[in-house]
């Protein structure tokens, strides 16, 4: 290959860069905090943030997660659950559960269980915290028309605390393509634990440390808030803007175990509290607390 058509090649991928693509996507060199040489991660990311549809307004509303065209977010508490309707960018229904005062709803996570054959929504994992001790609590959803009915079918208990494991404080997000679960929480650094999905015929379900399949350290989070697995890659927002926070999407590789990107979403335009992570046709999306539903464009080159 001559050396005029490689500098050709060369000037062809920055002008995919930065050409008619500019004015929307915002290039980022990828930030791999891991300094081993067989984890170098080499390239960028272009991403291009946009309010999507606007949201009821109604409730402290925190983890989300889809499953085809409907976007679930529960309300702190586990108080009550609103949902919407992607495709139409429509407000459906609130449904008003029980709220427990003391429990922190910090992620949703759709499985790829199904409670029963013929049920039109695979099993959701809502984690969080209820003060002394974090536990997941698994949903079957069900419908009629537009009228959604949630039934708990299962609790699991998160491993307790100890000087190796804090887990405290946690979320869990579902890793459908190896059909496994992940928790990601702070402690000096953040910690990501693997774990199996527990039978779902138990209704109490206690892990242990023996249950932790693989645990590893990446960069500590400020606050981190919700989290989806996508390609074998975690994306967890992460901040309290109200706390003086920024806001970053934080991109952990799971295959490698090392932090792949670090973005700051503050100055790309989301400024509100991120909440809820989900993907949609492909896409991630971020719902906020009562500010709006964004989408997340990324390119990765």
């Amino acid at each position: 290959m001559s050396k005029y058509y490689t500098s050709f090649l060369s000037f062809l991928f920055i002008l995919s860069l930065y050409s008619c693509d500019k004015d929307e996507y915002y290039i980022e060199d990828v930030i791999n905090t891991d300094t081993e040489e067989e984890f170098d991660i080499v390239g960028k990311i272009g991403i291009k943030i946009s309010k999507y549809m606007n949201q009821s307004g109604g409730g402290y509303v925190q983890g989300a997660d889809s499953y085809g065209v409907f976007l679930f977010q529960f309300h702190n508490a586990n108080a009550a659950v609103n949902i919407y309707n992607l495709r139409e960018k429509v407000f459906v229904e609130t449904v008003e559960m029980i709220a427990n005062k003391s429990n922190h709803c910090n992620n949703a996570s759709f499985s790829r269980v199904f409670f029963n054959g013929i049920d039109e929504f695979p099993l959701l994992y809502v984690s969080g915290d209820s003060g002394t001790y974090n536990h997941v609590q698994v949903y079957r959803i069900t419908r009629v028309g537009t009228s959604f009915t949630f039934t708990q079918i299962q609790e699991i208990i998160l491993p307790k605390a100890t000087k190796e494991n804090n887990l405290y404080w946690s979320g869990v997000v579902v890793d459908n393509d190896n059909n496994c679960m992940y928790i990601y929480a702070n402690k000096n650094g953040a910690q990501i634990a693997k774990l199996n999905i527990p039978d779902i015929n138990q209704e109490e379900v206690v892990l242990t440390d023996e249950d932790v399949l693989d645990i590893y350290t990446v960069e500590k989070f400020n606050h981190q808030q919700g989290a989806v697995i996508n390609n074998g890659k975690m994306y967890v927002f992460d901040g309290v803007p109200q706390w003086g926070d920024t806001n970053y999407l934080r991109i952990i590789d799971l295959e490698k175990k090392v932090d792949f990107a670090k973005i700051n979403i503050t100055e790309k335009g989301l400024k509100a509290e991120p909440e809820g992570a989900f993907i949609y046709n492909d896409i991630l999306y971020c719902a906020t607390n009562n500010s709006g539903i964004f989408k997340i464009d990324l390119k990765y080159y």
